[in-house]
């Protein structure tokens, strides 16, 4: 009888540690759930902070290229690869260093905005996915305080806001279809 109680305890014993490994394999699947949670969080936070500084290098570009136009010349690229290497003066300038990617797409997708003239006035990305960053903005990027989509956050100078309107979809075109 003695040895029968034994066999009982390991029995106790052996579903005690069953549940004991059950609830660890459970607790690790939550912590680590949460954990990626937070870490898709923080790419994205680290995505919008490279677009918002992308969009600025974008701006800026816009900007130097208008600035540098000489008389009697388009002051709007017709491309984006003419912010790379504007030839239009006596000397070659380049506005922009390289042809960034955009973060949240990971590609050189960048949707462009047309003036009814037809030069670039600014570019936005392709990505629909909704922005995080609300407040602590710089004075040229509060129109994004309340975008729905990050493709609402139009880079273009402070000169040609109003002409940076988003067109309709079927009048906007990428740099490749260029």
């Amino acid at each position: 009888m003695v040895s029968g109680m034994r066999d009982a305890g390991r029995g106790g014993q052996r579903g005690f540690l069953m549940v004991s490994a059950l609830l660890l394999l459970l607790v690790t699947g939550l912590l680590t759930l949460t954990l990626a949670r937070k870490w898709e969080h923080e790419d994205r936070l680290v995505k919008e902070r490279d677009l918002l500084f992308i969009g600025a290098q974008f701006r800026s570009a816009l900007a130097g290229y208008a600035i540098a136009t000489p008389a009697g010349m388009q002051e709007q690229p017709a491309k984006l690869e003419d912010l790379l290497r504007d030839r239009r003066g006596t000397r070659e300038m380049q506005h922009l260093r390289k042809m960034f990617l955009d973060p949240m797409t990971g590609k050189a997708d960048w949707v462009v905005v047309r003036s009814a003239r037809g030069g670039i006035v600014g570019v936005h990305s392709r990505a629909e996915g909704k922005p995080f960053k609300r407040d602590g903005l710089w004075p040229v990027e509060l129109q994004f305080a309340n975008a729905k989509r990050y493709s609402d956050w139009v880079f273009a100078p402070s000169m040609w806001l109003s002409e940076a309107t988003r067109p309709p979809v079927a009048k906007q075109t990428s740099p490749q279809a260029e």
